[in-house]
């Protein structure tokens, strides 16, 4: 019986695996074929150029360093407004769970685009379009319900006995914070974070609108090539913002858990 689960959990994990491998690998071949017509099965001719074109792209760089600049400070703006938040509707008494989560995820159960756009006109009246902090705000707004149903449940999981003994003992609220609440949390912290990084870098039609072209992310020049059928550049922008992302994600889970708080055994 043992071996039997043992060789299920095998093949599931090698299925994930080529789940996972399958389009990184045809996003590879894509961005190094040069000719690749039907009915073959891999590219007939193979060069380098889609590379060399996408580094020779003038908005290339400054996308890249967007895209990071942004993806950061949105996590960081969004992590700060969350944690205070989420302790509070975990630990109130007033409305139910199921309210609580409604109000949450409300962002996401209306249509993104009339968000977008009724925000863009509110933007344009505060000088805001076009500007980083203008992305910023509306990215917070998007990635929100992300990183607080995350800590939310990772607060009632918590509880408040660990703080109250700490208050009970004369320790103040930064104290309880630093040494209790930010080491029990890191795990939902860390998660949070890295999510509403890959959301944010990932944003397409906020950025668009509210940036006006004046700002340009990885997604915006991703999606044109993609929309076009040069799939050998989209796929090749596509890499790049994986391994943005990734080394995103990393340097978050590099500063968030490599915080060491509290007592240590």
């Amino acid at each position: 019986m043992m071996k039997r689960s043992s060789k299920r959990h095998y093949f599931l994990l090698l299925f994930a695996a080529i789940l996972v491998i399958l389009p990184l690998l045809l996003l590879f071949l894509w961005s190094v074929s040069a000719k690749w017509m039907y009915p073959a099965v891999f590219p007939q001719v193979f060069a380098g150029s889609v590379y060399q074109q996408m580094l020779n792209e003038p908005n290339f760089w400054p996308a890249v360093l967007n895209s990071l600049l942004i993806a950061f400070a949105v996590t960081i703006v969004t992590i700060i407004i969350a944690l205070p938040a989420a302790r509070y509707f975990a630990f109130q008494k007033r409305l139910s769970h199921r309210l609580v989560e409604i109000m949450i995820y409300l962002p996401l159960i209306l249509p993104a685009i009339a968000i977008i756009t009724s925000s863009q006109v509110l933007f344009l009246q505060l000088r805001l379009t076009g500007t980083f902090l203008g992305i910023i705000l509306i990215h917070t707004y998007l990635c929100l319900p992300y990183a607080m149903q995350i800590l939310l449940e990772s607060y009632r999981n918590l509880g408040e006995g660990y703080s109250l003994t700490a208050q009970t003992l004369g320790a103040d609220s930064w104290s309880i914070f630093w040494q209790i609440t930010w080491p029990l949390l890191r795990p939902g912290i860390t998660t949070s974070a890295m999510l509403v990084f890959i959301v944010s870098g990932s944003q397409y039609l906020p950025t668009f609108f509210i940036g006006g072209g004046k700002i340009v992310t990885l997604p915006l020049l991703l999606l044109p090539y993609a929309n076009n059928g040069r799939f050998g550049l989209a796929s090749s922008y596509s890499l790049v913002f994986l391994g943005c992302t990734m080394a995103g994600v990393f340097i978050l889970k590099l500063m968030i858990g490599g915080i060491q708080r509290g007592t240590k055994h």
